[in-house]
């Protein structure tokens, strides 16, 4: 048998497991501070599709405003 010449790594590093971390804390965040906020962007998300990522982004300005 050959060895795969394609090294794939799987596992996450740490940095990866801090950032999806402090994005599971910041939307916890908002939802727990501002759940009529949070609820009007869910509900933007599921009607424009695509305006999650605009949620996301109106809300890191928000967060940045404070």
């Amino acid at each position: 048998m050959s060895k795969n010449p394609f090294s794939v790594k799987t596992g996450g590093g740490a940095l990866k497991k801090l950032i999806v971390a402090l994005a599971v804390l910041a939307l916890l965040a908002l939802v727990i501070k501002h759940p009529h906020d949070a609820a009007g962007m869910v509900h933007t998300a599921k009607d424009q599709g695509g305006g999650i990522v605009d949620s996301v982004a109106q809300f890191f300005r928000d967060l940045g405003n404070g």
